[in-house]
Formats: structure tokens, sequence, C-alpha cells
């Protein structure tokens, strides 16, 4: 008969109790959303300054090869602009990081070609293309 006096207190207490439910799953929604928005906050300004950075890229492989300005298409700022970017994709999605990564690769390997050789142009050129899709799309995707 030591239950009948807890199910008592339970009955009158039910709605303090439904209340202390509610109260703490409002919260740990609360707490859960706040951390996705900041989430989904840092992604969106890290992809941003990917796709400024990844058209300056652009510039730099036009102006070394079509112009041949040596100021303007610096392969030095080329590959500043290209680590920035590998360094931003560690804020994003796996399928961003893995782009800006290939583009690291593809930057390494080919930019010493980039004023003489258009195959090369073209190649780095698809490349810096293609992460930009990969960035795009994943922002397509942000909630």
């Amino acid at each position: 008969m030591a239950h009948a006096p807890l199910r008592d207190q339970i009955r009158s207490n039910v709605l303090a109790l439904v209340s202390v439910v509610i109260a703490l799953s409002a919260l740990f929604y609360t707490t859960w959303r706040n951390e996705s928005t900041e989430a989904n906050r840092n992604i969106r300004v890290a992809e941003f300054e990917m796709l400024k950075y990844l058209a300056e890229v652009q510039q730099i492989v036009d102006y070394a090869h079509f112009r041949k300005d040596m100021q303007r298409g610096d392969l030095a700022m080329g590959l500043s602009r290209i680590l920035l970017i590998h360094d931003l994709s560690l804020l994003t999605p796996k399928p961003v990081a893995e782009a800006a990564d290939h583009l690291q690769t593809v930057w390494v390997v080919n930019s010493d070609k980039l004023m003489t050789d258009l195959p090369t142009v073209g190649l780095v050129s698809e490349e810096i293309l293609q992460t930009r899709r990969v960035v795009l799309d994943s922002l397509r995707h942000l909630k």
C-alpha cells in the first residue's frame, strides 16, 4: 500500500509534471535549433567567401595566360587564394572539402604551366568551375 500515496501525488501534480516535461523539451529543442542555425551560418559565410576567392583565382588564371599580365596574373597570389579556399573548406560539408582538396592538388601540379599551356588553363578553369558547382549545391541544401 506504499504505492497509493505516490500514485495520489502523481495524480495531484500531473499538470506540474507535464509542464516540466514540456519546458525541458522546449529547452532542448531551442538549444538544438540554435546550434544548427549557427553551424549553417558558419557554413554559409565560409562558402560565400569561397565563391569570392574562386572568382579571384579564375581572374588570376585568365590574366596570367591570356593577357600575360604578371601583376594581375600573379600565380603566387593564386596559390594564396587556393590555400585560403582550402582552409575555409574545413568549415564546410565533406563534398565541398573534397572539391577544395582536389582543386588545391590540381593547382599545385599544374600552376607552373598556366602561362604557356592552354590545355592546362582549361584543366584548372574546369576544376575551379567544378568546385564552384559543389559549393553552390551545398548552399542550396542549407536549411
